[in-house]
């Protein structure tokens, strides 16, 4: 039975996707986990198929972490397990990796070098030449990239097309499916709260307050508690907001929404957004902006793609508030394009991947 082996720094890890993806691949294969410290009984909720390894017994403050994390990348065991194939998540793991002989995936999510030219101007340019120096490597077998958009771009910057594959984000259809749009007018978003996506969001948020005082919103994520007072002074008892929840908890709050955002003020290189593949196959009709990360939308016609400008993103949500067939009419499309990203597919093209790059080394 294949042996596949990746690294975390630590189980404070809350990418719900690959952790499922963890457990999905460990029906097939022996999977084994390797992380700088072992989880909090909060970080593992349930009994897992993979097998989890660790440097240190015991599990270490945010601050130590921070501290300790260089060191773990020098003393991580080359290959514990004699894995047959290593996958690194968004470059984490040890340099001398790279010596192994045994064939290695990258998976990258949002690589920086694909960022638009005035993102890569913000970026330390070590990290960069470091990152395209990895993309390049003849030591990586192969990269996985969620998008069409990041392939062509690593393409144009020299990484070999041979080497890249594409597989998107998968959505459980069985957990996030459609029910019918409720009439309350409750506007709902989910995820980080960075900037780029607080700024137009407060903004919005204002002008929709002015137009509709009945709107209610949900907003669901590590909101920084500044946002969180500008939003109760704006909205007062129209705000539902929560911390971090568990992510088969989510359709509850989707099933409460009569629209979906996702307030973007800049592309940030064509990265696949899981949230909106969610959105759309609960069958919810989304406002966006026109950033690159909207295509999901535009091949879909699941939404309303507005100009990075609050006023007209507010208009969006609120026509979609107010007409009935409109929304029902986009929520369906999305509906019939989230099937093409089903988790099972997903997981398969996975599977395919680890056996094609094994049976090639």
């Amino acid at each position: 039975m294949l042996k596949l082996l990746t690294y975390l720094p630590f189980f404070s890890f809350h990418n719900f996707r690959y952790l499922k993806l963890f457990d999905e691949l460990a029906k097939k294969f022996k999977v084994y986990v390797f992380a700088g410290a072992p989880p909090r009984s909060s970080d593992v909720k349930k009994v897992v198929r993979y097998k989890l390894l660790h440097v240190v017994p015991f599990y270490l403050p945010g601050r130590i972490r921070q501290i300790y994390y260089p060191l773990y990348r020098i003393i991580m065991p080359l290959n514990i397990v004699g894995a047959d194939v290593t996958w690194l998540i968004e470059k984490t793991g040890p340099p001398q990796l790279l010596l192994t002989k045994k064939p290695i995936i990258l998976d990258l999510e949002s690589p920086r070098v694909t960022l638009p030219i005035e993102e890569l101007y913000r970026q330390p340019m070590l990290y960069l030449k470091n990152e395209l120096r990895l993309l390049r490597s003849r030591k990586i077998s192969k990269i996985v990239v969620t998008t069409q958009i990041i392939k062509k771009k690593l393409i144009m910057l020299g990484v070999k097309e041979e080497k890249i594959s594409v597989i998107p984000y998968g959505v459980d259809t069985s957990l996030f499916f459609p029910t019918p749009l409720p009439s309350e007018p409750v506007i709902l978003y989910y995820g980080a709260f960075p900037p780029f996506r607080t700024r137009l969001l407060l903004e919005t948020v204002k002008h929709i307050a002015r137009k509709r005082k009945d709107a209610k919103f949900i907003l669901i994520g590590n909101i920084p508690s500044r946002i969180k007072v500008l939003l109760r002074s704006i909205l007062g008892s129209n705000v539902e907001m929560y911390d971090l929840i568990e992510h088969d908890q989510l359709p509850q709050y989707l099933q409460r929404a009569r629209v979906c955002i996702l307030p973007q003020d800049r592309s940030l290189g064509g990265r696949l957004s899981f949230k909106l593949l969610e959105y759309m196959a609960s069958g919810r009709p989304v406002v966006a902006t026109n950033v690159d990360e909207s295509f999901p939308l535009k091949e879909s016609r699941a939404g309303l793609i507005t100009e990075i400008e609050p006023e007209s993103f507010a208009d969006a949500v609120i026509r979609l508030l107010e007409d009935d067939a409109l929304a029902n009419h986009l929520a369906w499309k999305g509906v019939e394009y989230a099937q093409k990203y089903d988790w099972n597919k997903m997981v398969e093209d996975y599977i395919k991947l680890l056996q094609q790059v094994c049976n090639e080394s």
